[in-house]
């Protein structure tokens, strides 16, 4: 079993120190990627809050994990000022920056996104299209066959007057005919 120092030398603490400046930098570039993000998809401000809890969760875990690689778990208040002063170098220099461009990030991206799709899309429309013209051309046939059956339905199905129909029909009408005679 190894012996576990409790104190850290002054070197151990000064790397583990500029360690958490750059992970709190690192970790504002993240929260700028989480609002761009967020602005993307909706200017609301109710989007503000679910996205605020994400980026505080996934901070938790990855300072949880660089706190483990760093300090062995141990959480030292120097970590969390040097991530803290790390965020806020970013979020007040840099990050000024990034969110004044933000903007036209988003419409960049989103412009990169509709060609994507528009390129992905292309084969389907175009087969849409042919589709939609075969279809169409066959469905006018369709329309003019049946207007020319429903005006053919208007008309007697027998108009021979030596079919058996047609004869009982005017033996029908004689008979009673001649019985109006008689």
């Amino acid at each position: 079993m190894t012996d576990y120092i409790y104190s850290l030398s002054l070197a151990q603490q000064t790397k583990s120190f500029l360690l958490s400046l750059g992970f709190g930098f690192i970790m504002g570039i993240f929260y700028d990627l989480f609002r761009i993000v967020r602005i993307s998809i909706s200017k609301s401000s109710k989007t503000v809050l679910p996205f605020d809890l994400a980026y505080c969760v996934f901070l938790a875990f990855a300072s949880y994990l660089f706190f483990l690689t760093v300090n062995e778990g141990d959480i030292r208040a120097f970590l969390l000022i040097g991530e803290g002063i790390g965020f806020a170098v970013y979020y007040f220099s840099l990050g000024v920056v990034i969110f004044s461009a933000s903007e036209k990030i988003v419409c960049g991206i989103k412009s990169f996104v509709s060609l994507i799709i528009k390129m992905f899309l292309s084969p389907f429309r175009w087969i849409f299209n042919k589709l939609q013209k075969v279809l169409g051309k066959f469905s006018k046939k369709l329309r003019k066959n049946s207007k020319k059956i429903k005006n053919k339905s208007k008309f007697h199905l027998k108009l021979h007057k030596h079919l058996l129909y047609n004869q009982s029909v005017r033996l029908a009408k004689n008979g009673n005919s001649q019985e109006k005679e008689v």
